[in-house]
């Protein structure tokens, strides 16, 4: 699936996913959001998740399926457990500093703790390297993108750090 986020010029940036079969699905984005996206994209890309949210968008969700009633009951285990590692993630973003792999494990057994969930399989010191190397490649690539300008990647990446 192709994977554009293009940098609004006079309004809000766009994310538009076109499926191998020509399909699409878009949405205005928050600009909270392109980086967090890039974080799906990083964390479901290492961590070979089909059915999280852009392997959802990939076999026919569209964007506002996602914020639809009972949406996180249709999604699955798969997609609330990237939401909590990229939630973490997240928490690095806002200035709570990186996390080293038991902190980030803690971290993310707690979110899950918190949904109700048990804890998922430990999160490896090379995992996390991979995604970071990914995710920081995506978002220095953003960065750069001029305005009214889309940054493309293949979903899932075919060429994983």
């Amino acid at each position: 699936m192709n994977v554009q986020l293009k940098k609004g010029r006079d309004g809000p940036s766009t994310l538009v996913c076109i499926r191998r079969d020509g399909s699409r699905t878009w949405s205005k984005l928050h600009p909270f959001f392109p980086v967090h996206d890039l974080t799906h994209f990083s964390v479901e890309s290492v961590l070979g998740f089909t059915e999280a949210f852009f392997g959802l968008v990939a076999s026919g969700w569209d964007m506002d399926n996602f914020s639809q009633p009972g949406a996180a009951k249709r999604m699955g285990a798969e997609a609330v457990l990237a939401e909590a590692i990229v939630g973490v993630f997240d928490l690095e973003r806002a200035g709570r500093g990186v996390f080293d792999e038991a902190a980030f494990n803690a971290a993310l057994a707690e979110s899950l703790s918190g949904l109700g969930l048990p804890p998922f399989r430990i999160i490896t010191g090379d995992e996390l390297s991979r995604i970071r190397t990914m995710r920081g490649d995506l978002v220095s690539r953003w960065w750069s993108v001029p305005e009214g300008h889309s940054l493309e990647v293949e979903f899932p990446a075919t060429a994983v750090v």
